[in-house]
């Protein structure tokens, strides 16, 4: 018995770990093993689609939403299209993941659900890096798991979930590169393969910047500015397809402006934005009608028209309003001695500044999601380390209820809709 309680001891942590992802693959097992499609289903979505930008289809039965068309779009890329000449709007690779998906697994979720799983994975790599083998490790891990957010990307074929890895995986090796320059080339790579998932993944190199600005490392500044020059091979590699098919550099570049354009039509919003749906999961004003309608003869009676605020379904108090605060404690630290933990502040502020004034959507807090989880797993562990021994129970008490109430929130539905 004592050796048994020994190698729990040892490998608790590993075995907590464990359950969270085994229960992470029970939150998603249907986008894993049941979402099976055939041929057909592809060629139903791209009729739609055609009638729906000829403008021949107008009912909500017939409208291809991003999941369907990233699926499609995945389908079309790993049977030889070239990305120009279907959703050119994002990068191809997370595409090609969806594609691949849908060839081996015949279901365009389950690379998501994967990649989500190995995002699981990173973020805990990071927090050991960050806070040492301690249980403290294990509370990003576990609320990023339940958060709705990361469930939603996980079982569905978006592309976020695919940068989301690759942001949190060069957050890692640029947390070893500091010490290692070696591995900048590495990271490179990784920053390449993000951006060639989605453009907004390209932020991160701000925060690293940012960060060997504060450390003034100057010589590594310079190290990793050059081997950006990879990420930009990377990226224009995953353009194969698109060379193959007869184009030359300059269609590529070419494309990238028409990419540049259709992001840069999109109206630009107010400030305050970004921090509304951090806050309190506001999406913005929205005005909704009722109808009432006769059951025998079918005639509208009424309509009654409401006007108030649209809330994402996926908001959690207890992480998205709590992160502002978790952050600025965090970048309050920043201005000590040279701290590894300064890179989830910068993170933070390199994803939240350019997207306060540019179209955001929920799903593009994802992408820095990990970087106030992190923030308030820090918090958590410094107000641990700091608390006397007579109040350390208090604050375990506390940790508990938090972690309890993050679980109950898994489960709660909140309105979509508030009238004012």
């Amino acid at each position: 018995m004592e050796k048994i309680a020994l190698l729990l001891k040892k490998w608790r942590l590993a075995l907590i770990l464990t359950l969270i992802l085994i229960f992470h693959l029970y939150n998603v097992r249907n986008q894993l093993f049941d979402n099976k499609l055939d041929e057909s289903w592809y060629v139903s979505v791209q009729s739609k689609f055609s009638s729906m930008m000829k403008g021949e289809s107008l009912n909500v039965e017939n409208l291809v939403f991003d999941p369907e068309l990233y699926a499609l779009a995945g389908w079309l890329y790993v049977h030889g299209v070239p990305p120009s000449d279907f959703n050119f709007e994002h990068p191809p690779l997370a595409k090609y993941f969806i594609g691949f998906s849908e060839v081996l697994f015949q279901s365009p979720t389950a690379a998501n659900t994967l990649f989500s799983l190995a995002t699981l994975l990173v973020v805990y790599l990071l927090s050991i890096k960050l806070f040492g083998k301690t249980a403290f490790a294990l509370i990003p891990v576990y609320a990023l798991s339940l958060e709705k957010l990361f469930l939603s990307e996980a079982r569905s074929s978006m592309l976020d979930i695919y940068s989301t890895f690759f942001i949190s995986l060069s957050v890692l090796i640029f947390l070893y590169a500091i010490k290692a320059p070696k591995l900048f080339p590495v990271l490179s790579i990784v920053i390449g393969l993000g951006i060639a998932c989605k453009w907004e993944s390209g932020l991160i190199v701000f925060a690293f910047i940012a960060f060997l600005l504060l450390d003034k490392a100057w010589r590594k500044l310079g190290y990793f500015i050059a081997s950006l020059s990879l990420a930009f091979l990377v990226y224009t590699g995953s353009y194969l397809n698109y060379f193959f098919s007869g184009h030359t550099f300059l269609d590529f570049i070419v494309l990238q402006l028409s990419i540049y354009k259709f992001h840069s039509s999109f109206p630009h919003q107010g400030i305050l934005r970004i921090w509304l749906l951090l806050l309190a999961g506001v999406i913005g004003p929205e005005t909704r009608t009722t109808f009432f309608i006769d059951e025998e003869s079918g005639e509208i009676t009424k309509a009654v028209i409401t006007k108030g605020v649209a809330i994402t379904y996926s908001y959690n108090p207890l992480t998205w309003t709590i992160s502002i605060f978790a952050v600025f404690i965090s970048l309050l630290m920043t201005f000590k001695p040279t701290k590894e933990y300064r890179i989830l502040p910068l993170w933070f502020i390199s994803f939240t500044l350019p997207m306060s004034s540019t179209l955001l959507l929920e799903h593009h807090i994802l992408n820095f999601m990990p970087s106030f989880i992190l923030s308030i797993a820090h918090l958590l562990k410094s107000g641990w380390e700091r608390g006397e021994n007579g109040k350390k129970g208090a604050l375990l008490i506390a940790i508990i209820v938090y972690l309890g109430a993050l679980m109950i929130w898994h489960y709660i539905r909140i309105p979509s809709f508030v009238a004012i």
